[in-house]
């Protein structure tokens, strides 16, 4: 598989034209949904919820090239391109550190999620990020070194929870994904009507740490163009340590399901999301 890769990654940076591996990233996502039905079974399955049946089976092509895409735009990045991404509400981060010095970043699998870390290097901040390992550990190993190099990469494994802490407390802002439970069962919500898993891992270490969780989406406006946004900060209530983390991912929650309802075809889950049996009510 790894060897797929990089034979993929080679045709797009050496052999594609930069005006056509964008065509060419959804032609191959055309032939992916046309010719693996369990892949596109799985897409389909994913945005039923969000738009019904009927548009989502017209959606999962659009939704495949989308992910092919982000992997075009990661994998053979331009070098101005997350200096290049234009941000609303900048001044939430810049406010919650100068407040706290600690900050989350959590995020979703959609648009372009893996180059948040780096438009905040780019502004200056010093970064820590929450990666899930994989079982073959040379695709990590080799993901891992197309991410932003000047970030510190903790695992999503044994003793990441104090390594996030630890790295808060050293003066630096954390981004973490908050739609897929990695390595934890995560707590069951209702998110367009169905009910899906969310990750309680990001909470508990904002509550522990004191920190201030900020929401961000980095969101695809054409081809290679991207347009970040920055919600309001969540901060930790008062009450339990487990109203706390429920708390604060309730309103996290909300937004996640505005921007999967508006952005359904960007969302890059190409695991089976919501629960198995539905008991929506």
């Amino acid at each position: 598989m790894l060897t797929l890769y990089r034979v993929l990654k080679f045709i797009f940076r050496y052999l594609i034209p930069d005006s056509l591996r964008y065509v060419f990233a959804r032609t191959i996502a055309w032939g992916i949904c046309f010719f693996n039905a369990p892949r596109r079974g799985v897409i389909i399955s994913n945005l039923t919820p969000l738009v019904g049946e009927v548009r989502a089976k017209a959606m999962a092509p659009k939704l495949m090239g989308n992910f092919l895409m982000t992997a075009v735009d990661f994998f053979c990045a331009h070098r101005d391109l997350a200096a290049s991404i234009p941000f609303e509400n900048w001044s939430a981060v810049d406010k919650a550190y100068r407040k706290t010095k600690r900050v989350i970043l959590v995020t979703a699998h959609l648009g372009h999620w893996e180059v948040g870390i780096s438009c905040l290097v780019e502004k200056g901040f010093s970064m820590a990020g929450v990666y899930a390992p994989y079982r073959e550990d040379a695709i990590v190993q080799w993901i891992l070194r197309h991410r932003q190099s000047e970030a510190e990469w903790i695992p999503a494994s044994r003793g990441a929870a104090l390594a996030c802490i630890n790295a808060l407390e050293r003066g630096r802002v954390l981004g973490m994904v908050a739609d897929i439970p990695f390595g934890e069962k995560g707590r069951r919500v209702k998110i367009a009507g169905a009910y899906a898993h969310l990750p309680l891992g990001p909470w508990a270490i904002a509550v522990w740490a004191k920190a201030t969780v900020i929401p961000v989406f980095i969101i695809r406006e054409s081809p290679g163009r991207y347009r970040g946004v920055m919600l309001d900060p969540i901060t930790p209530p008062e009450g339990s340590f487990r109203h706390q983390m429920e708390a604060m991912q309730d309103v996290y929650r909300a937004h996640l399901e505005s921007y999967l309802q508006r952005y359904p075809e960007q969302w890059g889950v190409l695991q089976r999301f919501w629960d198995p049996k539905q008991a929506a009510q």
